[in-house]
């Protein structure tokens, strides 16, 4: 039985499709929804190499924060278009796999449901997508919406 599902968002066209495909067995099965989104801590320091130059930036804390919100907010709109879909959000910092892991766990979800590729597409082709790492990990289901 599918009680709870839950749906990692980073703002990617994959993530919105995962999030659509919950929303349509929510609906079907009278699922809650958990919308979890993690901020990535690593991503505040970044180095850039163009050729031998290269040169170190940082990223605001509070544009990082601000823009996760922004995914979170663009999630809720594509819930807004389920009448019967209940949801929960999280906002999490760090390591995606591990803190989906976490939420997956601490909300007792039967079912993560996940894009296949997200933003992090070069990450994720050079060390394993953060999908992978769920799906070989989790206790529960996973479903990798493509």
């Amino acid at each position: 039985m599918i009680e709870k599902i839950l749906v990692p968002v980073d703002g990617s066209k994959q993530s919105a499709k995962a999030l659509e495909f919950a929303c349509n067995l929510a609906d079907k099965y009278n699922a809650n929804i958990v919308i979890q989104h993690t901020v990535e801590t690593t991503l505040h320091e970044h180095a850039m190499f163009m050729g031998s130059a290269g040169f170190a930036f940082e990223l605001d804390e509070v544009e990082v924060e601000k823009a996760g919100k922004q995914v979170i907010e663009a999630a809720l709109k594509i819930v807004d278009q389920h009448d019967h879909v209940t949801v929960e959000t999280v906002i999490d910092h760090g390591s995606p796999a591990h803190n989906i892991i976490q939420c997956a766990q601490g909300n007792k979800v039967d079912m993560i449901v996940m894009g296949s590729r997200g933003l992090s597409d070069l990450g994720g082709l050079l060390l394993g997508s953060v999908s992978h790492k769920v799906s070989h990990i989790a206790d529960c289901t996973c479903v990798t919406v493509r």
